[in-house]
């Protein structure tokens, strides 16, 4: 081939990989080690206390659901989908009918988990309220943890309060419901490939993607993730696609841990398909009566919620509801393009599909709440804004209080929230 004459130091040979956003060499201060755990208890402590409060002495909001109701102070975390994850614990998967609501619409780790701690906790309910809490505590930690490595440790500061005051987090505090221990194996999962340790970003999402359907936004954002670290991107930038067949060298081994990702959706799916021959049962069930979310253009174009919008009535919980659903979605998707520019493709790829795709299959934006949680690159971005301005700052984290602290005593009292 052709020899260019370079005077002075020779060319390289070869182009090394190149890494794209490496992470600064940032590490906690020892003294805020204490934080995500003093912040989660304060605020953890002070949501239970509400709930079993509001449950205890203010007026059930649900008579009809008498099956869900009960005196006891636990009972003000078990609704709603809690008594499938208790159902699933207690009995397993009993049953499917695509036409009918079924247990299958709940992936297995977190009622599994019920079940293994229920004998030591005394009950299931309390076992579900324990490993929520646990698993809330446990995201705290790690996203500080995260935080303090992508933006410093003021941001970070932020960005757990931030998390953990938003109107929602009481899902991280003690309701029976699977989205803390997602988060904290989805937030798990990208620390530990941050710390180049891909085998246990592999393990850990596949516990994710065993835990929620959304752990695919997870394998696609850690995927993408390691081809960007890897400087693979720049390589096919750099020299277009006839050296496409380079690419491996510029991989790891170890990398073939984030292989294992899939792990959970697919032990789930092949458990479905040999006990009730419906590999994809959880996504079937999506129509059946009461859960109404069929694919198809009225569930896209949110025909339901544009009606309830226009028609009313305003004045019941069932608009507000709606209402603060379609909200949570628009607020968290509205820093998308912050986390891309500042996280690059695989984070962005995360919460496009954690939040975009997943308000694209929900008629009515219900769930949206609770399932923004799992956006936490979001929720980083935007402290990261925050704490330029303090008395923004000091604002959304009041007005986030007063939020949190309505819907966790509506929540105890039987109002779907979310």
């Amino acid at each position: 081939m052709w020899l260019t004459e370079v005077r002075g130091q020779a060319a390289p040979l070869a182009d090394p990989p190149v890494q794209e956003r490496a992470v600064p060499a940032t590490l906690p201060d020892r003294r805020d080690w204490w934080f995500p755990v003093a912040a989660f208890a304060a605020i953890a402590g002070a949501i239970v206390l509400v709930s079993v409060l509001a449950h205890s002495h203010l007026p059930l909001l649900h008579h009809r659901h008498r099956q869900l109701q009960g005196t006891r102070w636990v009972h003000a975390f078990g609704w709603w989908d809690g008594w499938w994850y208790l159902g699933i614990a207690r009995r397993g998967y009993l049953f499917f009918q695509p036409e009918r609501q079924s247990p299958t619409a709940f992936f297995p780790l977190y009622p599994l988990l019920i079940r293994e701690t229920a004998g030591v906790a005394g009950s299931a309910l309390v076992a579900g309220f324990l490993i929520t809490l646990a698993s809330g505590l446990g995201a705290a930690v790690v996203f500080h943890r995260w935080c303090v490595a992508r933006f410093g440790s003021r941001t970070a500061r932020y960005a757990v309060a931030l998390l953990l005051l938003y109107p929602f987090a009481f899902y991280l505090m003690g309701a029976v419901y699977a989205d803390a221990l997602f988060l904290f194996t989805a937030a798990g999962a990208f620390l530990a490939f941050e710390l180049d340790h891909p085998v246990l970003a592999g393990l850990l999402a596949a516990l994710a993607t065993a835990t929620r359907p959304v752990g695919v936004a997870l394998i696609l954002g850690l995927w993408i993730l390691a081809l960007e670290r890897r400087g693979v991107f720049a390589h096919l930038r750099q020299h277009r696609l006839y050296r496409w067949y380079d690419l491996p060298f510029h991989m790891r081994r170890a990398d073939l841990g984030l292989l294992l990702a899939p792990g959970g959706l697919v032990a789930f799916s092949v458990f479905l398909w040999i006990r009730f021959s419906q590999p994809f049962a959880f996504l079937q069930t999506a129509g059946a009566a009461g859960w109404d979310q069929p694919s198809g253009f009225h569930t896209w174009f949110k025909v339901h919620w544009i009606k309830a919008m226009w028609h009313g009535p305003w004045t019941n919980g069932h608009f507000g509801h709606l209402l603060i659903n379609a909200l949570a979605t628009f607020v968290v998707a509205a820093f998308i393009p912050a986390v891309v520019r500042r996280l690059g493709w695989g984070y962005g790829t995360f919460v496009i599909v954690a939040v975009v795709l997943t308000a694209i299959s929900t008629k009515d934006f219900v769930g949206m709440g609770r399932y923004t949680l799992a956006a936490f690159p979001c929720f980083a971005v935007a402290a990261d804004m925050l704490v330029r301005r303090p008395w923004l700052a000091r604002a959304t984290l009041v007005t986030f209080a007063a939020g949190l602290v309505m819907l966790a005593q509506l929540h105890a009292r039987g109002t779907i929230i979310s």
